[in-house]
């Protein structure tokens, strides 16, 4: 009988026994009720990604438990020595192994006759292959076979099953206690049952979370194989314990090759991880507690890391291949130096992105790259001659970086139908005074069914070169830098409060956009905001963007508001419809990112790092005032003041600020986890309150919004203190600040 005929009767014997049918059975149970069950911000995440993570979670279990009874069975039964005397005995921990793979591949195969139409008839037009492969046969096959051959190789290592079982389950609960420990930013790729990749969007793809699974089930792979050849070298050997056994199954030295191989290409795998950076965590460990607020050396003033540089002009020209997923540009720029003097040029570009060559006034020079920062940002620096004026070219190529510290979550990226570049990923950025007339323009080649948009300018259509779309851009002017967004978009336009919108959204979204009238809720709001505090100060246009769901929230810039495609759920838009209005999200980031263009674009609320005064405070108190007219009191009191107050209990009873002292025991990186936080509970929370306490001395909702009109129109353009609050507002510090 050759080897292929006796991996086929391993398999039939197997499949032979109640015990195989049994887990199978319930792990397809669970695998359909999971999927009748599922929850999730996208149709995609609902009935097949989070379906196919908690099957996973499921399925290890179960299927840890047949690889032991099987692997163990042996040795129960006392026919232990027979069968290994009569065959040989590596071979058939081998064949037992991939039987049970196989039979892993079986039930796969088996839930897929079911998850697959469902998944289709659920999700309808926004069913895409490549997710529900990703699912079903990244996610949940492989946590099979990872189980198999961890329980295999721990079985084969102990020798027993209860001691197998324990660091099995323990195992597989580390991997799904992972998920709340945000504080130790584990890395993505420990999560071996489940996955840290969220949020699949439904609209566009989802290359960016399939590039982490892939990197992730390598990782997981070479590391449970790693442990299987361990326990391939340690299983028992008639007459011989742990130690004689191990080296007499090395004898064989392809074992101990595949062990080391293994474990050494799952460290390098690990070390070379290629999706994230290396940046630094953004420090909030210099806070100390103080009675409610928190103190931190924070400065309002714009500080650049080489005051006697100012940019002039910049123009570049940025070819981005989509089939490649990558980038090539060539940047040039004007500069004068106030001093004449020589000077080190501060350059920053994204942490995936490298220098090329540069030329500073058309001599060749070196660009030396040093400390990585934070959120993705790679630092460089040049050295320039004595001159008074310097004409620099820097060519630039890559890949995006994205940062490690953020939850570990991919925005960043270059994707067939998809591209988000940071402002430092689209060209390099000088640290460095910017002029106020400075000029910002270039040319952009794109594949042709993309469409770009700009934060910070605008771009058209001008032809086509090497087969791909040219776009000519112009940027605002006064900066030097954009961030760039570019998909299959469809637009509406309309007007409100006096400026002509633009609501860009992805073509996938055009019936749900229309159902839920988008476009009137956000002309509401935008008039809302106009009336309540004053116009903006954009010439012409303000555009709205829909992002993908794995952003998971929103953001502000420019003349730019922008909000990821749950935020566009029908329910929730149309408060005569919808009894029971959006849960947690939609309608309200919307609304959030709308009141960001008056409070952090069009005026600067600055922290001071004393007070909780921020944009971020003044937004929510002015989204709480359109959500009150717009769907009622009871919902704001639901969905907004219960939270708030949630949060302020959370901050005043926390350790921590009851007893600062004991902030200063921690380490930097502890302390600055935990003032994070509470960081969030200051702005979001504590803030909102401040103001309805604020607006309750003044009497009333319309006489303090007259009063924050009043800051508005006088801060145009400008930063505003807390001091400017309080003196516009006629306001101390004691009427408004909670104890």
């Amino acid at each position: 009988m050759n080897a292929t005929e006796k991996f086929s009767k391993e398999v039939q014997r197997i499949l032979s026994e109640r015990l195989t049918w049994l887990i199978i059975a319930l792990t397809a149970a669970g695998a359909v009720w999971f999927s009748l069950n599922g929850t999730g911000r996208t149709a995609s995440d609902a009935f097949i990604v989070n379906a196919a993570k908690s099957s996973a979670f499921l399925g290890a279990f179960l299927f840890t438990m047949l690889s032991l009874v099987q692997f163990h069975r042996d040795y129960k039964n006392n026919t232990d020595v027979i069968i290994l005397t009569s065959t040989d005995p590596v071979h058939h921990q081998i064949r037992r192994a991939l039987a049970l793979i196989c039979i892993g591949i079986v039930t796969t195969l088996l839930i897929s006759l079911f998850a697959l139409p469902y998944g289709i008839i659920k999700t309808g037009d926004y069913f895409q292959i490549a997710t529900f492969l990703t699912a079903w046969f990244l996610i949940f096959l492989c946590a099979l076979v990872f189980a198999v051959l961890l329980a295999s190789g721990f079985y084969m290592l102990t020798k027993r099953m209860e001691a197998a079982f324990l660091i099995m389950a323990g195992l597989i609960f580390l991997s799904k206690a992972l998920e709340s420990m945000f504080t130790l930013n584990p890395s993505y790729l420990f999560y071996w049952v489940q996955t840290s990749a969220g949020s699949f969007s439904d609209l566009i793809t989802n290359q960016f979370q399939i590039d982490m699974l892939l990197w992730n089930r390598l990782f997981c792979l070479l590391f449970s194989i790693g442990i299987w050849a361990l326990g391939l070298c340690s299983f028992r050997r008639y007459g011989r314990g742990l130690i004689g056994s191990f080296f007499t199954n090395c004898q064989r030295v392809w074992i101990p090759a595949l062990l080391v191989a293994a474990l050494s290409f799952s460290c390098i795998s690990y070390i070379f991880e290629p999706v994230f950076d290396d940046s630094k965590p953004m420090d909030f460990s210099g806070m100390m507690s103080s009675g409610t607020g928190i103190i931190t050396s924070f400065s309002s003033e714009p500080q650049v890391g080489n005051p006697d540089l100012t940019l002039m002009d910049k123009v570049f020209d940025l070819v981005i291949s989509a089939k490649g997923r990558r980038l090539s540009g060539v940047a040039k720029y004007k500069i004068k130096n106030a001093t004449s003097k020589i000077q080190i040029l501060p350059v920053q570009i994204n942490t995936g992105l490298t220098l090329g060559k540069v030329k500073v006034n058309g001599v060749e020079v070196k660009a030396v790259q040093g400390e990585t920062g934070e959120l993705s940002t790679a630092n460089w620096s040049i050295e320039l001659p004595a001159a008074s004026e310097y004409e620099i070219e820097i060519g630039y190529s890559g890949r995006m970086g994205n940062d490690n510290t953020i939850l570990q979550r991919v925005k960043y990226g270059i994707a067939k139908g998809y591209v988000w570049l940071p402002a430092d990923g689209f060209s390099p950025v000088f640290d460095i005074n910017v002029s106020e007339d400075n000029t910002f323009s270039g040319m952009l080649s794109l594949d042709n069914n993309l469409e770009p948009v700009f934060a910070k300018g605008k771009g058209e259509k001008v032809g086509v070169r090497d087969g791909k779309t040219q776009w000519s851009f112009t940027g605002n002017t006064g900066t030097q830098n954009t961030s760039i967004f570019a998909a299959e978009y469809m637009t509406r336009s309309f007007e409100a409060g006096g400026l002509n919108i633009e609501l860009k959204y992805f073509r996938k979204h055009h019936k749900s956009i229309t159902d839920m009238d988008a476009v009137n809720v956000i002309k509401e709001a935008i008039d809302y905001f106009t009336k309540a505090y004053g116009p903006l100060i954009y010439n012409k246009n303000l555009t709205m963007l829909e992002l993908p769901a794995y952003v998971s929230g929103g953001f502000a810039a420019g003349n730019m508001s922008a909000m990821d495609e749950t935020n566009f759920n029908t329910e929730g838009y149309l408060p005569s419809e919808a009894l029971s209005p959006d849960q947690g999200g939609g309608i309200d980031v919307l609304i959030h990112e709308i009141a960001h263009q008056w409070w952090g674009l069009a005026t600067m609320p600055m922290q001071d790092g004393v007070s909780n005064w921020s944009a971020e405070g003044i937004t929510c108190y002015s989204t709480y005032c359109f959500m009150k007219q717009y769907f009622g009191e009871n919902y704001v009191n639901e969905r907004y003041l219960k939270v708030w107050q949630k949060g302020l209990d959370t901050y005043q009873n926390a350790f921590y600020i009851q007893n600062p002292e004991y902030l200063g025991k921690l380490s930097e990186a502890d302390a600055s986890n935990i003032m994070a936080s509470f960081e969030h509970m200051r702005l979001y929370d504590i803030m909102p309150l401040m103001m309805l306490k604020g607006e309750k001395s003044l009497g009333g909702s319309e006489a303090f919004q007259k009063k924050l009109s009043q800051l508005y129109m006088a801060h145009l353009g400008q930063p505003i203190t807390y001091d400017d609050f309080l003196n516009v507002a006629g306001l101390t510090k004691e009427a408004i600040e909670i104890e």
